[in-house]
């Protein structure tokens, strides 16, 4: 069988920690497909610039099964992160509405996986395909792109299916509530519907389950999701596993992206899933107590980028600086003390030389409070004392804040 991945190869580049690449939803997909399974044949139909070409095979020199079918644009469109969890900013800014066409193969396929583009709206007719919208702000149904398919999967993301169901139903509901009405406004025969660090939601009308994540160490979280479509489709086209082991597989395989930025053969991940632990689900909402220096801007940044990410997560923040302000010993030292008490896990984002936030690590640990650390550039002998006490000490933000979902 052939795989045909339509949609968008973009430049990706993070400032911290330091990544550039030349993926994109499309080439990241069909990178994973070659990656999953040597033996797969692999079209990849996208638009780039021409001045890239060169660069988009160099990503493809060692996967010999994918063939590149490339329309050249004026422009390759350029996605800029400041770190893994930021907003990108968009370059060039489309201004196009409604989105030109792009109808990459003139007759249908057997099986395709199409996304959702910055530039252009894909148009392709497959005997089974795989759709994902990618588009934060403003998806498009599969229906309205002009796309058809005989067998139809969803793979869509929690906010999108909002967008969906808010722009035809109303008011937001459940995510199970939500999925079912996409299965049936799109005549779908399974709507999977990613929930980042909660795991996916399969909805099909024999099942209806969620699908936990696993736990690593590390995760860079940008083309995550397109490695889960890619894995997913693989599984749930090429192999015929129903779509709840197809998902199942597909969380494994996204465990290994994000932990290493590559995909693992399929004949190994089977070993590499035995290796992980499922995150379980956790019911209410936790409290985190953010701890952390806020004396200089560069530190005061630090704390409310890890308000907003916590926050986002859906866990509520108590912050010392939000919360109390700055004040003398009498005024603030009694409520953070009885802040930590009170919350259920301490994220501390630590340098090694504020007094205030190893006072209350400690503190925290000696009442057996939970504490995530993010320590970047620390020194060995620094970090000593909370490794031994059962802290979790990350290196990097985005792993931070999936090991705090996690804990």
């Amino acid at each position: 069988m052939t795989i045909s991945v339509i949609g968008g190869v973009y430049k990706e580049c993070c400032a911290w920690p330091a990544h550039e690449s030349l993926q994109g939803s499309a080439g990241r997909a069909a990178l994973c497909l070659a990656q999953l399974d040597k033996s797969l044949d692999i079209e990849l139909y996208t638009q780039i610039a021409k001045s890239d070409e060169e660069n988009l095979k160099e990503v493809f020199a060692f996967n010999k099964n994918c063939n590149l079918n490339i329309q050249y644009a004026q422009t390759t469109t350029k996605f800029d992160y400041f770190h893994p969890l930021s907003e990108p900013k968009i370059s060039p800014l489309q201004q196009s509405t409604p989105l030109p066409s792009f109808s990459p193969i003139a007759e249908s396929v057997e099986a395709a996986i199409i996304f959702g583009m910055i530039e252009a709206n894909p148009v392709v007719t497959s005997e089974t395909a795989v759709y994902d919208p990618q588009n934060t702000y403003n998806p498009v149904l599969f229906s309205e792109m002009g796309c058809k398919a005989d067998r139809l999967a969803y793979v869509t993301n929690k906010n999108e299916l909002k967008l969906f169901f808010n722009k035809h139903v109303g008011d937001v509901q459940s995510v199970e509530v939500m999925a079912k009405w996409l299965y049936e406004f799109e005549k779908a025969n399974v709507v999977v519907v990613k929930c980042g660090d909660k795991g996916a939601f399969i909805y099909s009308p024999d099942l209806q389950e969620w699908v936990l994540p696993y736990k690593t160490d590390s995760v860079f979280p940008i083309g995550s999701g397109d490695s889960f479509v890619a894995s997913f489709a693989y599984y749930w086209i090429e192999k015929e596993l129903p779509p709840i082991v197809a998902a199942k597989k597909a969380s494994a395989a996204t465990a290994h992206y994000v932990s290493s930025k590559t995909m693992a053969p399929a004949d190994s991940l089977d070993d590499f899933a035995k290796e992980l632990s499922p995150i379980e689900k956790e019911p209410g909402t936790r409290l985190v107590y953010l701890a952390g220096p806020f004396f200089t801007l560069a530190e005061l940044w630090m704390i409310n980028e890890a308000k907003f990410h916590i926050e986002s997560a859906g866990m509520k923040v108590f912050s010392p600086y939000h919360d109390i302000g700055i004040g003398t010993a009498d005024q603030v030292v009694h409520k953070d003390i009885e802040a930590i008490k009170q919350c259920d896990v301490v994220y501390a984002v630590f340098n090694g030389t504020d007094p205030g936030t190893l006072f209350e690590v400690g503190y925290a640990r000696s009442i057996n409070k939970p504490v995530v650390i993010l320590a970047e550039n620390p020194k060995d002998e620094e970090l000593k004392m909370y490794d031994g006490s059962g802290c979790v000490i990350t290196s990097d933000f985005a792993s931070s804040m999936y090991r705090l979902a996690w804990v």
